[in-house]
Order: C-alpha cells, then structure tokens, then sequence
C-alpha cells in the first residue's frame, strides 16, 4: 500500500513537476502536492497547512532554491528540504546542504528520489523524536537538550549519574563483538574513550534484553567481567540504543557502588533518554555517509579532470615517441645487424615501446582508451619488470625469481602484467626497506581440482600462477580487510596514495584472474594470482615485431602534421621507400593545395589534432573533391576522433601514434593496392 505524502514542490515547471511525483509513486508514495514558485506562495502555502516534505528546484526565473531553504528556516518550519535540480553544480549542492538541505538529487537520476525522501524522512523523525525526548527529559537531565555528538552524549552520562547517584556510566558502540565508549565517565570523571569485549558484560545483558536493571549484586551476576570488581560496582541500569529499524547500534549503562533504589519512572525516562541518543548515533552515522558520498563526489569529478588532462598528455607524448620511434628506426637501417650501435637501437624501441604501453595505460586508467588483450606468454614481460625493478629497490634486498619456461598463454596485454608485477614488487619492497630482505617471485603452471580451486572462488583447470613474496613486517588483520580498497594505505604520506593494490586487484580482475593475499606480521606477506590458461592461435607470434621489411612504392603521397619533427621523419621515411612525398605542417595549405590539383595525389596521411582544420574534418573536405582518395588518420589522443568516427567518414585507416614505419608503410601499401 503507498505511503500518503503531503509534499510542497517549489518548481517553475508543470512537466518537471509531474515527472518528480511520477518518481514519488514509483517508489511506493502516494502525494498530494502542489506547486509553488514564488516566495510569497511558498510562504502562502506553508502558513496554510502542514506538509511532510519540500522539493525544491535550484533556479528559476524569480526564485531559488536557497531563498526557499532560507524561507522554509525563517518561518520555523523543520520539514525535510530535498534540492531535486538538472544542472547544480557541486559547490551549490555541497553549500545547500551546509545551509539545512537534507539531500540533493539531479533530475536526470530520479530513480535515487525515492531512497532520499525515504532518508530525509526518517531524518526528520528521528529529529522530532529527540525533540520530545529533549523537552520530556529537560528536568531532570540539565543541559542535555541542543547538545550534539560527543557533548549530547556526555551530558546524558553526567545528567543519569547525577539523577540516579551513581558513579559511573558509558554509551558504546557496538562493532564486531566488541563496544566501543563514545562517553565514558568513571568515577564522574570523563575518560579517554576505549574497547572492550560485548561478551559475558551487562552490556550483553542489554544488547539481548534492550532493557535491564540490576539494584546490587551485579559482581555475583556476572563474574567475567574484571571491570566491574576493578570499579567496584554493585548495580546497573541499561538499555540499548536501536535505530528505526530495530537494529541495535549500541548500548547506554549506568553503573554505581552502591545499591541502586529504583527511581520513579525509570524505564520511561531511559527509554525517552535512549531515543535521543539513538538517534544522535545515527544522526552521526549518517553524517559520517553523507560526507564519505561528498568525498566520493569530488573524486569523481577529480578523476574526470585528471582523465581530460590524461588525454592532452597522451597527444603530446605519443608525437614524442612518434619521433623518437621514426627516426631511430631509420638510423637502425643504417646500421650492420647484430652489431653493437645495432643492438642499442634495438633497446631504444623496447623502451619506446614500452613508453608507449605506458600512455594506453594512463587512457585505459582515465576511462579514454582501451587496451587490446590477447593470449600472450607472460614470462618475458615478469622478467623485463624484475630486470627494471632491480634498479630501483635498495641493495640490501635480494630477488630471487623461479620462472618456468614452458608457462603456457593466458588472456592479457603486456602492460598489464608488467604493472601488476611493479606494483605488487614495489609494495614489497617498501616492507624490507629498513631492514632489508628477500623478494621472491614464482611463476608457474599449475592444475587446480575443485576441492583446491574453492577457496579462490575459481572453476577447476589449468592456471599459470604468480607468486609474489617478501620478508618485511606483515600485515594484521585489520589492514588485510582493507588493503585492495581505493586510497587505503599504510605509507606515511607522501609513500603513497593507496591506488597501487586496488589498481593490482582491476587489473587482474580484468583479465578473468583472481588474488589473495597471506600475510604474518613480522614475518612477510605473500600474494598469490592465478590467470586461467588459454589456447593460443595457431600461428600468432606473441613477440612484436619492431623491424619487420617495410613495403615500397612509387606514388605520391601527402603527410599532413603540425609536428613539424613528425613530418620531416615520414618524409624521409617513404622517400627511403621510392614514395613522392609532398609535406604540409598547416592543414589549410594542403587543403588549397589539393583543391588546385585533386589528381596530383594518390594518398593522405593526416595528423587529427591540429591548429584550423582539424584531420577528420580535413579529411571531410578532401573526400567532398575526391571520393576515392586513400586517407589514413593518426592521432597522439583525441577526444573527437575515434576509429568508429574515422571510418564513418570515410577515413580508410585509423591509427595511432606511435606507429612504426613498418606498420605505416604496410597500411599505406595495402590501401595503395586496393585501387
């Protein structure tokens, strides 16, 4: 059956109106309304008859959601104030809740408006409730009422103590089997707040009862409890502290030395005292939800500019490397193979290589860019990432490293493996950087059975395993329950942002993997990924490579790039190759110069992001002239020109930066040839 709710909307709309309550009645409410958008309606209105709820649009033409939040507290009303608004920015939201809003919801996300008129709501009772427990109970526990948090609870101690005469007294939290003080008065003295187990206590008395009262032998009730002879106590009354739902959040206990007379309505008055108190703990907890979805909130927003600034470095960067690349390759060519000078340039494209994995690497982490996985032997890539970690971990850190040969292919991309072993390697190290130790690294072929794969959460069958373990200082539970969240650490700051295991624990979920992790303290730690095996195709070289025999020609060709390093290293390249090549560094000028002679060129190679015309839309411009003209678009990064939007327009390649001069001549040869 729907909830009646009597809601005030202060919207400017008819149709963002009915769509607000056609939100309302899918989450189980049935509302009478109506609309107001004006401050003198507003006022009308709340004057006129009660409401349960407002709902409040942020700008309109002559009011705003912050004047009406503003009225609503003016005329002391206290109903529960939603800002429900299509475009707020985060600044407005956040300052509208610091202002009394009680949530905010955007109206492209109805679907959360019914959860936050379920909240506010319960807000707004639990704020009635302690209203009433405040004025019931303001005779006999002075100053409680206004108080908040840590005062609200503190006053509620010292006021019980001084009401019942006795000595002692706590609220707790309760969090797995344990209490934890909130407010603790021993001896009517405040205490530093503390743990301690639920667990043959009055407070488990209370937990399982909600309501007890011992007038004297409390030691003799409950002989486990050390405390209680240390403080001498010989009776208590407690009761324990319930959200609306009945769930016990914590307990209140009232302990003295003496034999406790019962009072005149004391049930009654507990109970009115624990309603304020359950519901300034779950007044706190949700406090403490609201700010962490805050936080989540602006780390969102964070990581999107992070993703935009991720994307102009990719541009920058990969023209770099389309240079290094380029011209490093032509002076291999010079060179005798196997020599020495020979050999150096082959490791200078491994890291250019390498370099470029890095940059889909920071696009695949920013959301921009995707990374091709395919079966692939691991071994090569775990030993390259040992081979560079060993530079960087002190040298009183041994490596010892078991990698077996024939470990067979499993479903990844090289620059996933190779952060995932420099992530976990480098954690390890920062464990035996005082002290010094061994990291050890196993990787393996290994069959799981079905009694051995369940505690990993995997089906039987064939796995290679990677082992990754160190002798450093371990890890308690407290910190293995937490290790793979996002910004969790450990590190002092500045050691580390808490993103390298939770990166570890995406990237091998990603390729249908699974981690644990062991760990004793002052013993070391050990973590163990299993990748599920996988057939390799027939004929697929896993290894890349980097100077296959580039194709030649004879046409001719136009290289269009604002980079002017870029174009100078294709010219030079394709002329190797017998190409005429024509050279454009503004994309206007081979734009005008394709217009005076649309037959003077047999095919378009196109930088994407430049100054004027942009390479999709120069690319546009030329197949206006020339339907049939081959065109081959590379780009560093950019956010307007994706492979799926290149071939709609025509663009018959997409590639991008850095590409090799085997690859470009090999695309430039095969397109050549489909004429």
């Amino acid at each position: 059956m729907a909830e009646n709710l009597r809601v005030l909307l202060v919207e400017d709309s008819d149709d963002d109106a009915a769509l607000v309550v056609r939100a309302l009645a899918k989450g189980g409410f049935a509302t009478s309304h109506e609309r107001v958008d004006t401050a003198d309606a507003m006022a009308a209105c709340l004057a006129g008859q009660e409401w349960d709820l407002i709902l409040s649009d942020y700008s309109m033409p002559r009011f705003n959601g912050m004047a009406a939040l503003k009225l609503m507290q003016e005329k002391g009303v206290d109903l529960p104030f939603i800002l429900v608004s299509g475009a707020v920015g985060e600044e407005t939201a956040v300052e509208m809740m610091r202002g009394g809003a009680c949530d905010y919801v955007m109206k492209d996300k109805l679907t959360r408006l019914a959860p936050a008129v379920i909240r506010g709501l319960r807000e707004a009772k639990n704020r009635k409730a302690a209203r009433e427990a405040d004025r019931a109970i303001d005779a006999l526990v002075r100053g409680m009422v206004g108080a908040t948090g840590t005062e609200c609870f503190d006053r509620i101690i010292d006021g019980l103590c001084d009401w019942l005469g006795a000595e002692h007294g706590l609220i707790g939290l309760l969090t797995d089997g344990e209490v934890r003080t909130l407010s603790l008065f021993l001896h009517r003295e405040k205490q530093e707040n503390l743990s301690y187990p639920l667990a043959g206590t009055p407070c488990e008395g209370v937990v399982r009862d909600v309501y007890i009262s011992y007038a004297r032998n409390l030691r003799r009730l409950f002989p486990e409890d050390k405390e209680l002879a240390k403080l001498g106590a010989e009776s208590c009354v407690g009761i324990s502290l319930r959200d609306t739902r009945q769930k016990v959040l914590g307990v209140l206990n009232i302990f003295s030395t003496r034999e406790m007379l019962p009072a005149a309505r004391l049930p009654e008055i507990m109970e009115i005292v624990a309603v304020k108190a359950s519901a300034e703990l779950e007044r706190l907890r949700e406090e403490e939800e609201r700010s962490a979805l805050e936080a989540q909130l602006r780390q969102a927003q964070k990581m999107e500019a992070i993703g935009t600034l991720a994307g102009g470095i990719a541009h920058d960067f990969n023209n770099i490397l389309a240079a290094i690349l380029g011209y490093t390759e032509l002076a291999k060519q010079k060179m005798i193979p196997e020599s020495e000078p020979d050999l150096c340039l082959a490791e200078v494209l491994k890291a250019t290589y390498r370099a470029k994995g890095l940059v889909q690497q920071i696009l695949a982490f920013s959301r921009k860019g995707e990374q091709e996985m395919k079966p692939m032997r691991i071994q090569c890539v775990v030993k390259e990432a040992l081979k560079l970690l060993r530079a960087s971990i002190p040298a009183t850190i041994e490596i010892q490293q078991r990698i077996a040969p024939d470990c067979q292919a499993i479903l990844a991309d090289p620059t996933r493996i190779h952060q995932i072993v420099l992530n976990l390697c480098t954690n390890a190290s920062h464990a035996m950087e005082a002290k010094g130790g061994t990291l050890s690294v196993l990787l393996e072929n290994t069959a799981l059975t079905e009694e051995e794969a369940q505690p990993h959460e995997l089906a039987p069958g064939d796995y290679v395993l990677l082992v990754v373990s160190d002798t450093g200082h371990g890890m308690g539970k407290e910190v293995l329950d937490h290790i793979f969240e996002p910004y969790f650490t450990t590190k002092e700051q500045g050691k580390g942002a808490g993103m390298g295991l939770a990166i570890v624990h995406g990237l091998v979920t990603a390729v249908g993997g699974k981690i644990s992790v062991a760990s004793i303290p002052g013993q070391g730690t050990t973590f163990r990924i299993f990748f599920p095996q996988v057939a390799e195709k027939a004929g697929e070289e896993m290894a890349r490579k980097i100077c296959a025999p580039p194709e030649k020609g004879s046409e001719r060709i136009f290289v269009v790039d604002d980079e002017q390093a870029i174009v100078a290293m294709e010219k030079l390249a394709l002329e190797r190759l017998g190409y005429q090549v024509q050279l454009f560094a503004d994309s206007e000028e081979a734009l005008a110069a394709f217009r005076n002679d649309p037959q003077g060129c047999d095919l378009v190679v196109t930088d994407q992001t430049m100054p004027h015309l942009s390479g999709l839309e120069l690319a546009k411009a030329f197949l206006a002239i020339r339907p049939d003209l081959p065109i081959i678009l590379s780009s560093g990064f950019s956010s307007q020109a994706s492979e799926e939007e290149a071939v709609r327009a025509g663009i018959r390649r997409f590639i991008m930066k850095p590409v090799n001069i085997a690859e470009l001549a090999a695309a430039i040869r095969e397109l050549l040839d489909q004429r």
